[in-house]
């Protein structure tokens, strides 16, 4: 509740009126009396009605658009069992931030009421009007909860500096939460999951690109660039991931749409460039960077590979080494020098598929293990 308001003298319709604030046990559902002393009275009730004695409004509070009786219980009772459509009452209207209808369940209010504490919460509802971040699935509002905690601690990372609760949920609906679900309404996902909200369907996505963004990792080949076979095997990985952690949702078809959904990937690993690119600044570092990988999961292995790089600057000398001078280090003492034998010898023509980066990548991987088996087992790459 955020307050209470009396709205006057209305008509009511009687089938939006779900329940008593004061004798829900002395009725039914459907409003017919359970005990003898309220059948007594509903009787009376009915006989003035059937006699045109004209009987005073109700009471009812408004909860969304439904209607809970203060003062009145019989009165609606029989006015429902005469098929009455509508009651004449003094309605008073309860404030709450989440929309109510008369179909509604015991189930659908504890969701609502997770919802609520939600929106309680993170405010978003305020912040940014028009928001719809409702859920189908109990639990839901407790992830969401974690991915904006886990947002505003990278924000607070990037910024070296803590970011205020609200500005957090923010940017993590405009630049994590929103871009995913304008992709589901392009692609029109939800009509073929009607029981489900876009809350649920993006909290599905991100937890089945973390499972394929690791398969992905997994699948890099030893041998060569991972091709069309390496992806295909990543992708039955993660949705059989998928379908153990969530016996209880349409995981099959779920895994069948992700696995059919060209754009989850580029989707994927525009959301990764661009976390990778905010964390490094490697573009205002330098503004002529062309990191780009075609592969899931390999933003990670450069930022694991910047920071190995800082490790060793480190160790060499003998202090520790700001991020940012890392960076730069790496990319033009490690990457650049690289890349440029990588185009010097043509390389990526014979891998039209691929980018610089992935290549990079396989480099340093097959590098590290050839190194790896070679007498004595170190490791060159600094």
């Amino acid at each position: 509740m955020r307050g209470q308001h009396y709205i006057g003298l209305r008509e009511v319709p009687i089938e939006n009126i779900v329940g008593s604030m004061g004798r829900y046990l002395d009725f039914d559902r459907a409003f017919l009396p359970r005990q003898t002393q309220t059948r007594d009275r509903w009787i009376r009730i009915d006989v003035a009605h059937l006699d045109q004695v004209e009987l005073p409004p109700v009471e009812l509070y408004k909860i969304g658009e439904i209607y809970f009786v203060k003062d009145g219980n019989h009165r609606v009772s029989v006015a429902r069992e005469r098929r009455q459509l509508v009651i004449d009452a003094y309605v008073t209207e309860i404030d709450v931030p989440v929309p109510l209808t008369a179909d509604i369940t015991i189930d659908d209010l504890v969701l609502k009421q997770e919802y609520a504490e939600f929106l309680a919460k993170t405010k978003i509802n305020l912040l940014r009007p028009g928001a719809d971040l409702e859920s189908q699935v109990p639990g839901q509002y407790e992830q969401l909860l974690e991915h904006i905690e886990v947002h505003r601690w990278y924000l607070g990372e990037n910024r070296k500096t803590a970011v205020p609760y609200y500005e957090a949920v923010i940017s993590w609906y405009d630049d994590t939460y929103l871009p995913v679900v304008d992709y589901f309404r392009q692609q029109r996902i939800l009509t073929q999951l009607p029981k489900f909200s876009e809350g649920d369907l993006y909290l599905w996505v991100m937890e089945y690109q973390a499972y394929l963004r690791e398969a992905y990792r997994e699948e890099i080949s030893d041998d060569g660039v991972p091709g069309i076979e390496a992806a295909e095997v990543a992708r039955e990985e993660a949705g059989e991931h998928f379908a153990q952690e969530n016996p209880k949702l349409p995981a099959g078809k779920l895994i069948d749409i992700f696995k059919k959904a060209t754009w989850l990937d580029e989707m994927i690993l525009r959301q990764e460039r661009a976390a990778f690119f905010k964390r490094t600044n490697l573009p205002q570092l330098r503004p002529q960077v062309q990191i780009s990988s075609s592969m899931l999961g390999q933003y990670d292995r450069l930022l694991e590979h910047i920071n190995v790089h800082r490790w060793y600057l480190g160790e060499q000398l003998k202090h520790e080494v700001p991020y940012e001078q890392s960076v730069l280090s790496w990319h033009d003492n490690v990457y650049q020098p690289l890349v440029d034998i990588i185009r010097k010898q043509g390389v990526l023509s014979q891998f039209p598929e691929r980018t610089e980066t992935d290549l990079y990548l396989w480099a340093v991987n097959r590098q590290y293990l050839m190194n790896k088996t070679s007498p004595g087992g170190k490791s060159r790459i600094p």
